[in-house]
């Protein structure tokens, strides 16, 4: 930064800044909290304003033809569209894979298709594969429809059953994989995550887990809030791995082993 515009930014923090942050709070943690029975009391529906959400879709690359698809099939099919992740989430998994290099991907809870899809198209190598599970069956059948129109197509399966017993099929078969996202019925939360953890993720892996702040945004009496709260803290207390909550959508969870940041 030169000397000039060193000087115009000093200028603008003492100008504009001071006095809009001078309540600021530490943004740095120094504590573990205790554990509670229930997550803060919160009285939004929504982590955000709806003009935040809709500039940051407006500012995100528009999502492919097939996933456009499926949020058309999701509205048509009259299945509960706000259960799709979106513009936002779709294109920030397709980016976490590509980034990641992934190969091989677990989607634990496929709905209509949206995050097994861009995952698949986020992979690099022709070999990828997504291996997406989902319990119903209805649902199922608009995936896979949803898959077959794609461009790709052959690298996505569909595992059909309770998510938790596909996922120990799996683990006896010896199946390791690079990303695991966890997107299903959210009492299960904790036992889908020790699964991931019991063999099913790859070394260098690491799990994403959706919906992770609607422990906020969920009403207080729905049963869903607490599990999602103890799910929140179950992690947290888990000295396997290092975590950080993101702030997208209705929170997204990235879960990585403490092995994997050694040297």
């Amino acid at each position: 930064m030169s000397s000039t515009n060193l000087n115009t930014y000093n200028e603008w923090i003492e100008n504009t800044q001071t006095e809009k942050y001078k309540d600021w709070q530490m943004n740095v943690k120094f504590d573990v909290k205790e554990d509670t029975e229930r997550a803060p009391s919160y009285s939004h529906d929504t982590l955000f304003h709806e003009t935040v959400e809709d500039y940051a879709m407006d500012m995100t690359t528009i999502p492919t033809e097939d996933v456009k698809r499926i949020a058309t099939a999701t509205k048509e099919n009259e299945m509960f569209a706000p259960c799709m992740v979106g513009t936002l989430e779709s294109q920030y998994l397709k980016m976490q894979v590509n980034i990641a290099g992934a190969s091989k991907i677990l989607d634990v809870g496929t709905f209509t298709g949206m995050s097994a899809l861009a995952m698949a198209e986020g992979i690099a190598t022709r070999e990828g594969k997504v291996v997406t599970l989902e319990f119903d069956e209805k649902t199922a059948d608009v995936a896979e429809q949803n898959f077959r129109d794609s461009k790709v197509a052959d690298k996505i399966e569909v595992l059909r059953g309770r998510a938790d017993d596909n996922m120990k099929l799996l683990l006896d078969n010896g199946e390791k994989f690079d990303i695991i996202f966890i997107d299903a019925d959210k009492e299960g939360y904790i036992n889908y995550y020790e699964l991931a953890m019991s063999g099913l993720l790859a070394d260098n892996g690491f799990i994403m887990v959706d919906n992770t702040l609607s422990a906020l945004v969920y009403k207080d009496e729905d049963e869903r809030t607490k599990k999602l709260h103890e799910f929140n803290q179950h992690v947290r207390r888990d000295k396997r791995v290092n975590q950080v909550v993101v702030t997208a959508r209705e929170g997204i969870t990235i879960i990585r082993p403490v092995s994997a940041f050694l040297h």
